[in-house]
């Protein structure tokens, strides 16, 4: 039997899922490795930050791995965001404006080189 969660039909669809990571590289790099059985990593920002696509039923598991100090699906405690990086402040936003829907235009969906 795997451990590979996307490889088992019986768990619910993936959610890509926002993965912080303590500061010591060394338990960071070991914790990811765990997570990323049971699912796939999409992105990365070394040494703390990852994406990964984690099938509902792991979710607590992964919070559960030593050297992962956080996983989350939306909203990242401002609390932890405080401790990041400008870099990692900025991976995070990007992630998290992508569940946001675009805000409409006027014309928008209109040819590009239709007369004004």
């Amino acid at each position: 039997m795997s451990d590979r969660g996307q490889q088992d039909g019986g768990w619910g669809p993936p959610h890509e899922l926002l993965v912080v990571l303590d500061g010591d590289t060394a338990v960071a790099s070991a914790a990811l490795e765990r997570v990323a059985g049971w699912g796939q990593v999409t992105s990365r920002l070394e040494p703390r930050l990852a994406l990964v696509l984690l099938p509902a039923e792991r979710i607590g598991d992964a919070c559960g791995v030593p050297g992962v100090a956080g996983v989350f699906e939306e909203e990242v405690p401002e609390a932890l965001l405080g401790t990041l990086r400008l870099e990692e402040q900025l991976f995070v936003g990007g992630w998290q404006a992508r569940g946001r829907p675009k805000p409409s235009r006027r014309r928008d969906g209109e040819p590009w080189d239709a007369p004004t």
